[in-house]
């Protein structure tokens, strides 16, 4: 039986379709960042309060109690799980009544986001939610992601159905304020669309300069100091292993900690979304089956802190 979690602050008390739901234009909304962002996953039972079909959670906010949610307390009364509705409604061009795009780019780890978030818009897991293992999967996985995007998008009329994209890529193979940068200017030309450009890359650019953790951070930071309407998010968390030894976990934690002061909430004109503490804190086995890269219901709940980031419900 689908219901309500009672007395939970995250889920509105209003019905799903009486929700009232923004979009948040550049800069955004700053969830916070650092240690104010530490959380323990946890799931949450589902319990039956009434028989009322409006007061249902949907697939996608079962899915997220029952997979796994990460909280922190700093959030508690204003973290919201979206609804696949509800995301659709924040994002949508009609319903907004504005040429909002979302445009995902980076490295592996913004592909898993990418899939996490069609996840939650299209309102099923696709690929039968099957766990990705490996670049090539990675690939064929993100390929249906965004097949299924077009052919939901051309399904709809008026531009009901949201605009999110992952590509083109640009990771850090080559510095980010030329190959990231030339992608933003070129597409954001057109002041009447809502840009919303959503990229990620660390440890690449940190092996391309030689393992230099300054470098590093240098290099995002004048990515950020040159490009505008853009979330940079956070490298995760590397577990110590055969692949990450534990000079690179050290370096890329300092790498992240470096990026701190030069982005939101301390600069509010580089928004940010964290996401190394979540990533930290996951220490199920079902957390990651790579050592590497996190589960789809971890990147599912990475989606949901985006669409906190650009959503208000209302």
């Amino acid at each position: 039986l689908l219901s309500e979690v009672p007395d939970y602050p995250l889920t509105k008390k209003q019905p799903l379709h009486q929700r009232s739901v923004r979009f948040m234009p550049y800069p955004h909304k700053t969830l916070g960042s650092g240690t104010s962002l530490q959380c323990q996953w946890e799931t949450r039972p589902i319990v039956s309060r009434n028989t009322s079909k409006e007061s249902y959670l949907d697939f996608t906010q079962q899915n997220a109690y029952a997979e796994g949610i990460c909280i922190p307390p700093t959030l508690n009364d204003t973290l919201h799980i979206f609804s696949s509705e509800e995301a659709i409604e924040c994002l949508s061009p009609k319903a907004q009544n504005r040429d909002i795009k979302l445009m995902l780019s980076g490295d592996s780890y913004m592909k898993q986001l990418y899939i996490g978030l069609v996840d939650i818009l299209l309102s099923k897991h696709i690929n039968n939610g099957k766990e990705i293992f490996g670049a090539t999967q990675r690939n064929e996985v993100t390929t249906i992601a965004q097949h299924e995007m077009e052919k939901r998008r051309s399904e709809e009329k008026n531009s009901t159905f949201p605009f999110v994209q992952y590509g083109p890529q640009c990771y850090g193979v080559a510095p980010l304020s030329t190959t990231c940068s030339e992608i933003i200017k070129e597409l954001g030309t057109d002041n009447s669309t809502d840009y919303v450009f959503i990229i990620s890359s660390g440890v690449h650019i940190y092996r391309r300069s030689q393992n230099q953790v300054n470098a590093t951070i240098q290099e995002i930071n004048n990515f950020l100091d040159v490009t505008n309407r853009t979330i940079f998010v956070s490298p995760p968390y590397y577990y110590p292993d055969i692949q990450f030894t534990a000079e690179l976990v050290r370096d890329q934690a300092e790498v992240y900690r470096g990026l701190l002061p030069n982005v939101a909430p301390e600069n509010s004109d580089h928004p940010f979304l964290d996401v190394y503490e979540l990533t930290r804190s996951c220490m199920w086995k079902n957390c990651s089956y790579d050592k590497a890269h996190r589960s789809r219901f971890v990147n599912r709940w990475k989606a949901q802190l985006l669409l906190n980031t650009l959503c208000e419900v209302q």
